[in-house]
């Protein structure tokens, strides 16, 4: 039997039980998904507490390091909608974690920056992720572990779409 291409209509014909159902659930793209859910549940579960979800974590990181960003910017960099930059700017604001300001030099643009508390809300929340990603990295090796974010970062950037 000789040996079919990889991507050729030949191999997309083969049946999936041909394949074998175990060897793709051993595959990249199911394992990159466990891997997402898991350690998603993992930091979503470790900054509950701080009454806020991974996304608004994720959008206050980007206010800390970039006070006065706009909602227009935010969703440029997140890779959402406007729509839903806007929704998670309103919760926060909401909860005094952020205020908005029209930009001097922008017009009836508003600025986001993070409050006192939302500061203190961020630390807190970024003490947790520290403590989350050495628990979910317990495993492995320092050596195992650069090696995981060195493949995680050469997949991720290999996109087109993706950017760090």
């Amino acid at each position: 039997m000789s040996t079919l291409e990889q991507g050729s209509p030949e191999a997309r014909a083969i049946p999936v039980h041909a394949v074998g159902v175990d060897r793709l659930r051993r595959g990249l793209l199911p394992l990159v998904m466990m891997s997402f859910f898991h350690t998603k549940r993992s930091w979503d579960d470790a900054i509950r507490s701080h009454g806020i979800t991974g996304s608004q974590m994720g959008v206050l990181s980007r206010i800390y390091d970039q006070p006065g960003i706009s909602g227009a910017e935010l969703s440029r960099q997140i890779k959402t909608t406007p729509q839903a930059v806007q929704l998670m700017l309103t919760t926060l604001e909401r909860k005094e974690l952020i205020t908005r300001h029209p930009d001097p030099s922008q017009g009836r643009v508003l600025g986001a920056r993070l409050t006192e508390e939302g500061t203190k809300t961020f630390l807190a929340c970024l003490t947790d992720t520290v403590e989350t990603d050495r628990q979910l990295s317990a495993g492995l090796s320092p050596e195992e572990r650069k090696t995981l974010i060195d493949l995680l970062d050469k997949y991720v950037s290999s996109d087109p779409k993706t950017s760090r």
